[in-house]
């Protein structure tokens, strides 16, 4: 059984160890530069940008556990989509830990983010996907997604694509 519960301060060892063991699992294939790769690991899971995170009124931490933590999600409530102009809860991350997807953690943990933003009176749930991660766009489409847009991430030495996906609440 998969127990969901929001982060707090004493959990940024555990988020740290989390994030960047997940993100380098899963996404670190797609950094050309290493050195940007931790830079990005250490500007997004740092433990200053976790605490100003976790202070942060609207923004909420999930951690999910299956007897031990297997992932957790990051979503920001009252996010803005320009130009599309309309508002909604942000879903930053849902990332599962290396050997835990393909349990239907995934779609518990979208759900829990669904539910929570939905009690908040959010009509719209979005989030970025790389373009280079078909897998996950077709996660988040059997979830009831749609493509809105595309935009571009650049760093010094590579740019992406990610796709902007959104559903009504």
């Amino acid at each position: 059984m998969l127990h969901i519960r929001r982060a707090t301060p004493d959990d940024i060892p555990l988020l740290q160890h989390m994030a960047i063991t997940s993100y380098r699992h899963h996404f670190a294939h797609l950094w050309k530069n290493p050195d940007e790769l931790a830079h990005f690991l250490s500007a997004e899971y740092g433990e200053a940008a976790l605490q100003r995170s976790l202070s942060d009124t609207r923004c909420v931490w999930l951690i999910a556990c299956a007897g031990e933590p297997i992932g957790f999600a990051k979503y920001t409530r009252q996010q803005r989509i320009k130009p599309e102009n309309f508002v909604g809860t942000l879903l930053h991350k849902l990332y599962l830990m290396p050997g835990e997807t393909g349990k239907n953690y995934g779609e518990q943990i979208f759900a829990e983010v669904s539910q929570q933003a939905k009690a908040q009176e959010e009509t719209h749930l979005w989030l970025e996907v790389l373009a280079d991660n078909p897998h996950a766009r077709r996660f988040y489409q059997r979830l009831g997604m749609e493509h809105v847009k595309d935009i571009t991430f650049a760093t010094a030495t590579q740019t992406s694509t990610l796709n902007i996906l959104a559903k009504l609440l």
